[in-house]
């Protein structure tokens, strides 16, 4: 993951280098390129890594634009739970490198909260049953055993919680007609109760002297905000929200449908300033294209690209010439 945007970026590869000579942070560019899986799986280091790599993408496309005499800057970001700090850099709120440190403390603090005297955790993708019926299930496991992480698409829910109390409630969904309901291969509870210590630790650095100064909201290029599908306006709404993320569900459907209204879609009023029309594109960024096939089951009708290599990149250029 990201080895070939090393060696083919300058700008990618500067920021990688960088990232490595961070305290604690060494092992990265190692990680990132040779694994072993289940090392980069674990939280603390896959945060900082996919980071590192979605903005050595940013930073290659626009290293690539410039060499043409180009300039290109986006009109919206949002990043879906952990990539709604790379979105706030591609904006301009934030540097690569402090969004890489945010999220290096957010994945060590977001690890320890799912290590032992803390419950056992995971997370469940459930697909073909209605909404309601699933929110009523949850319920009934109780609010601080299991809650909604990720309201992805129309078709796609993802719950997270207590070990014990998932396995409960993927079976009852599987008996009230669930058509998927599917393990996914993580370290804890994502977005859910059992992350509160993660949140209190987080909101207490975004707050600190040590981020004051750092962060600035360029109205330019709006950011849609996971926890609650609004734009972000201002540096206390900002903090505000990377915080609460934490334990609240990532409303990815309307963080998209904001996007849509926002870019005046058709038949949707737009309320962000200088919006081309049509809608041009939007581009996921960054390793791997899970978010290509949830906007698509959002709106069939939305263009997408992907860049996470010089391959895809060169696809991404030739499209937008």
């Amino acid at each position: 993951m990201g080895r070939d945007l090393y060696n083919n970026s300058r700008s990618a590869r500067d920021l990688m280098d960088q990232v490595c000579a961070l305290p604690s942070l060494e092992h990265i560019h190692q990680v990132t390129f040779e694994g072993p899986e289940d090392l980069l799986t674990r939280t603390d280091n896959v945060q900082p890594a996919i980071t590192t790599v979605s903005l050595m993408a940013w930073l290659a496309i626009n290293e690539a634009v410039a060499k043409v005499g180009k300039t290109m800057k986006p009109l919206a970001c949002a990043g879906h739970s952990l990539g709604e700090y790379a979105a706030h850099t591609a904006a301009g709120n934030l540097s690569p490198l402090d969004a890489v440190k945010l999220t290096a403390a957010r994945g060590g603090w977001m690890n320890e909260a799912s290590q032992p005297p803390n419950p056992s955790g995971g997370m469940v993708a459930v697909m073909g049953i209605g909404f309601e019926k699933i929110d009523e299930i949850v319920a009934d496991s109780g609010a601080d055993k299991v809650a909604i992480a990720n309201i992805n698409s129309p078709g796609q829910i993802i719950l997270s919680g207590e070990a014990t109390a998932i396995a409960a409630v993927s079976s009852a969904l599987t008996v009230a007609g669930a058509k998927r309901v599917i393990p996914l291969n993580v370290s804890g509870a994502w977005h859910s109760p059992l992350m509160k210590s993660a949140q209190v630790k987080m909101a207490g650095l975004l707050g600190s002297e040590i981020v004051e100064g750092k962060v600035s909201i360029n109205k330019e290029i709006l950011v849609v905000a996971n926890a609650t599908s609004d734009v972000v306006d201002s540096t206390s709404v900002m903090k505000d929200t990377l915080a609460k993320q934490i334990t609240s569900p990532v409303v990815w459907t309307e963080c998209v449908r904001r996007l849509l209204t926002a870019s005046g879609y058709p038949g949707l009023p737009s309320e962000f300033p200088g919006h081309p029309e049509p809608w041009p594109i939007f581009v996921e960024i960054g390793p791997g294209k899970v978010l290509r096939g949830l906007l698509r089951s959002i709106d069939k009708g939305i263009e997408t690209a992907g860049v996470e290599d010089s391959v895809s990149l060169e696809a991404f250029l030739s499209v937008i010439s």
